[in-house]
Formats: C-alpha cells, sequence, structure tokens
C-alpha cells in the first residue's frame, strides 16, 4: 500500500531522519515508537508531502490518505461544524448532516461552538471524527491518544481496529506502549533518527525493557 526506502531528512545539516524503510501493507496496523526529537513527526510529515526529504515514498495515484497532526490546529471563528463542512468539501465529499449527527452522538461534541474554545481532548475528538467522515484508504495519526479521555480513546480504537477490518491501512505513533500492543500487528522503534528495533509480539514489559537499554546506553544501537 505504501512503500518508503532509504528516507532520509536533514535540517540545516543536521540529520533528523537517516535510511528509514517501511513497507505498510493494506489490512494492517503498524505503531512506530520513539523518544521526544527521535523523528517520528518529521517521518509522518514527509509521508504527507509536507516535507522534503531524499529517498522515496510511493504508493497508488488512487489511495487516500488522511492524516491527524500532534497539535490541533483551528482558524480563529469557525466551529465545529464549519470545520467539518470545510474539510468534507476539500475532500470532494457529500455533507451528510444526518451522518454528522449520528457520530456525534459518541463524540458528544459542542459542533456549534468555535472550536479554538474547545479543550485539547475536544479538539482531538473533532479531528478523528472529521476523519473518520472522509473514508481514507490509509491514516497516519501522530500521537492519537495524546489528550485524549478514556471514552475518546475506546472511541479510537474502535475505529482503528474498524479500519483494519475494512482492508485499510493504520499508522500511528504513541508513547503509551499498551495502547500500541493492544492493537498493533507491527511495532517498530525509532532512536535517534533510525529504525532500531521491532517490537512485534512483545508484551508492554518486555518493551519497556528493550526502550530502557537505549535510555541507559546500554545497546551499541
Amino acid at each position: 500500500m505504501l512503500e518508503i526506502n532509504n528516507l532520509s531528512k536533514k535540517y540545516s545539516g543536521k540529520t533528523v531522519l537517516e535510511n528509514i524503510c517501511y513497507k505498510f501493507e493494506s489490512g494492517k496496523i503498524y505503531g512506530i515508537m520513539g523518544e521526544n526529537g527521535a523523528g517520528k513527526s518529521t517521518l509522518f510529515r514527509c509521508i504527507m508531502r509536507l516535507e522534503k526529504f531524499d529517498g522515496s515514498i510511493s504508493a497508488s495515484p488512487s489511495q487516500k490518505i488522511g492524516y491527524l497532526s500532534d497539535t490541533p490546529f483551528f482558524y480563529s471563528f469557525v466551529t465545529g461544524m464549519e470545520y467539518i463542512e470545510f474539510c468534507l468539501k476539500a475532500s470532494n465529499l457529500p455533507i451528510d448532516k444526518q451522518k454528522i449527527t449520528a457520530l456525534n452522538e459518541k463524540f458528544a461534541l459542542p459542533l456549534e461552538r468555535y472550536a479554538t474554545s474547545y479543550s485539547m481532548g475536544m479538539k482531538k475528538r473533532l479531528m478523528i471524527m472529521t476523519l473518520m467522515l472522509q473514508d481514507y484508504d490509509l491514516v497516519v495519526l501522530d500521537e492519537p491518544f495524546n489528550g485524549l479521555d478514556l471514552a475518546g480513546v475506546i472511541l479510537l480504537k474502535q475505529w482503528i481496529r474498524q479500519m483494519k477490518e475494512e482492508g485499510k491501512c493504520v499508522v500511528l505513533s504513541s508513547h503509551i506502549i499498551s495502547s500500541l500492543t493492544d492493537i498493533c500487528d507491527d511495532i517498530s522503534y525509532i532512536h535517534k533518527g533510525r529504525t532500531v528495533a521491532n517490537f512485534t509480539g512483545k508484551s508492554a514489559e518486555e518493551i519497556e525493557m528493550e526502550i530502557s537499554k537505549f535510555y541507559l546506553g546500554l545497546t551499541s544501537n
């Protein structure tokens, strides 16, 4: 579905990502871990063509890719409903008020209010809800669990699992190890701009022990 080969990225001569390679397939959920500044967000921005990079990223031209940034942003004086309508129009999708209202029964958002007045958790819910309405083939989610309450986390996990059941692909990052081990088919670890480990099939406790080696300098990677 999407293949990354030898992707590297530099800022002002400093290497942020080095020879990153991934192959993301349909019907699977991929988790990417890494400390702050490891390069996860930069990788996701490269996938979305928001950053220039060396190497290659290939995907089907007809493939629709959705993106959730780690920092929600909304223009002033735009209501939650207006934000949803704008995104649907940008994707050339019809605005089905009945469908939006039905979905919002779960998300419980005050769509008539300005999105900038929302709490962080509400902003995240609005962005996730909008992605759900756009029927993407692949979604890239940067720290989607941050700021969500328990109900929001449950809704997000249900949607991610539904994407998999529909044969679609999800790529996400998280600092919450158990959030990834609960739902991911593949979990990899980025350290200082390089993919250095794969934790697929390991428990949250085992992953925590492995990651501590990188922080404590007990590995040659």
